[in-house]
């Protein structure tokens, strides 16, 4: 299948090749596209291009960032940040692409890093890292992650190094690519292996045991040496042998010489193991170093041989001391502080703004409401003075009503047959019959009953003081009264009197009585 596919790389090389209308974007993102699953093929599409010949700062930019990528990918780097430093930039400034920002972010830390810049490194990865959780890519992840647990591990800081370790894995879980997970879980075991922590090392290596059919190359050739230590811890000396065997087929590994030394201790094999533990001292991992200068020490005191077990006692002491400086060469950990203080005084800053903004638009709305109650108030008082006027239009106009109401009552019972038959009987000096008072009480019914209603509703009030209230009220003179009521001008006077005190219990003089009498039951001076 790998041969197939790189024959027909090939072939769109040399149609590339033959053509000149063929742009270079088509195969910088051609390249893109496989480089995550195959650098070696992105590598070849890659290969005739170069800056001089990409016609704009978009190919340019896209050529670095994939260029270093595909280096990176087959374990190199850079002595030079030019290329990957002028990608980044230019996707700093166009701002519409957060992908290849961030991939331009990681592999420019990576080239940084390689050159002992840690800290400019670690600022440009931890960038890298908080646009992770917003782009969702899986492949970017799984890097972004692993390298961080590299950084971590070159730290000798173990407990970050498995978290990274750990998010990559799930990132390359979730990228469904089982070579990933592999180089991950290889990566973990190791890890837990150096920890000496032998639970943790079995489980991952149960993990990566099902998937050593699919693996290949480095990633196989780590796995069949860790498979080697877990068969030697599990005492299976016979497989782990046949394990590190076959992963130094594949590829050299420090771990699976150091091992097979061991083995070689254990069966009686010492110059075998001498020259292979020899050899493991020039390991690149520190605590390999120190593993075999232990074994040999060991080895020579044994065999007497102090001198040379006195020569590497003293290189073991250097190595122990290099371990103590070389515990945070990278000062990861003060920059990792640094950030954390950094990011603290950041989310700190944020709770404050938020906090502000959310006072500001609660004191908005408390604003809003004082203003909305204010006005609903004015409204309400408003409202309250515009119904107290039209009330008190309505009860001026029912007093009006009222008015013409009684003025036409009053009317209508002047204008009475009675009242004009009573006054002709005064003049006459002749007194009213009981029919004529018969027909005043009717005419009173009939035009003013809530004038003869309260006369009637006073207790002990007798005809002759009714027929003289509704004279009087009819505006009467005393004198007429008397004629009418066939009685003494002073005994009306003094029945006036008395009356002023029954109905309106007052004290006062026949006028007084009058002046009531007249202005009872709302009826006006219009009478």
């Amino acid at each position: 299948m790998q041969k197939t596919f790189f024959i027909i790389i090939m072939i769109s090389l040399f149609l590339a090749g033959c053509s000149h209308e063929q742009p270079c974007q088509d195969s910088l993102l051609q390249a893109e596209r496989i480089i995550d699953q195959h650098p070696d093929s992105a590598m070849l599409l890659l290969a005739p291009l170069n800056t001089d010949s990409l016609a704009t700062t978009q190919d340019s930019a896209l050529y670095g960032l994939l260029f270093t990528e595909a280096i990176h990918r087959k374990g190199l780097t850079f002595n030079d940040d030019t290329l990957i430093a002028q990608s980044e930039k230019y996707y700093r400034n166009v701002g519409n692409n957060d992908c290849r920002l961030a991939r331009s972010l990681l592999h420019h830390a990576i080239v940084l890093y390689s050159q002992q810049s840690y800290a400019e490194a670690f600022a440009l990865i931890k960038e890298a890292e908080e646009m992770a959780a917003q782009l969702g890519d899986p492949a970017f992840c799984y890097e972004l992650y692993a390298v961080l647990g590299d950084m971590y591990d070159n730290a000798y800081d173990k407990t970050a190094t498995l978290h990274y370790y750990q998010r990559s894995l799930d990132a390359a879980r979730q990228a469904r690519n089982d070579q990933w997970a592999a180089r991950m879980l290889n990566n973990m075991a190791t890890t837990f292996d150096q920890l000496e922590e032998r639970d943790s090392f079995m489980y991952y290596m149960q993990q990566v045991e099902p998937l050593l059919p699919k693996l290949d190359g480095v990633i196989r050739a780590v796995a069949l040496c860790n498979m080697g230590s877990c068969q030697l811890k599990e005492g299976d000396t016979i497989a782990a042998k046949q394990s590190l065997l076959q992963a130094l087929k594949l590829t050299y590994l420090d771990k699976a010489n150091y091992l097979l030394a061991n083995i070689a201790k254990g069966e009686g094999d010492f110059n075998r193991a001498t020259n292979l533990w020899y050899q493991t001292l020039q390991a690149e991992e520190l605590d390999l170093q120190i593993k075999a200068h232990e074994q040999l020490i060991r080895h020579f005191s044994q065999q007497q041989d102090f001198r040379r077990s006195s020569e590497l006692s003293q290189r073991l002491n250097d190595l122990y001391r290099r371990s103590c400086e070389l515990s945070d060469r990278t000062g990861i950990h003060g920059m990792q502080q640094q950030y954390e203080r950094a990011q603290a005084e950041q989310r700190q800053y944020r709770l404050v703004i938020i906090s502000l903004g959310i006072a500001s638009l609660l004191l908005l709305l408390l604003l809003s409401l004082s203003y909305y109650h204010r006005w609903r108030i004015r409204h309400y008082n408003q409202l309250v003075s515009d119904i107290s006027i039209q009330l008190t239009d309505m009860e001026q106009l029912r007093q009006k009503l009222n008015q013409q109401q009684q003025a036409d009552q009053q009317q209508q019972l002047l204008a009475a047959d009675i009242i004009a038959r009573l006054r002709t009987l005064a003049q006459r000096g002749q007194p009213a019959s009981e029919a004529d008072w018969t027909a005043l009480v009717e005419a009173y019914r009939q035009h003013c009953p809530q004038f003869l209603t309260m006369l009637s509703s006073i207790n002990s009030l007798q005809s002759r003081e009714l027929n003289v209230c509704l004279l009087i009220r009819l505006r009467f003179q005393p004198s007429e009264v008397a004629v009418l009521t066939a009685s003494s001008p002073q005994s009306v006077t003094n029945l006036r009197v008395r009356l002023l005190q029954k109905v309106f219990h007052l004290q006062g003089g026949a006028r007084d009585f009058d002046e009531h009498l007249r202005s009872a039951g709302q009826i006006h001076n219009s009478l």
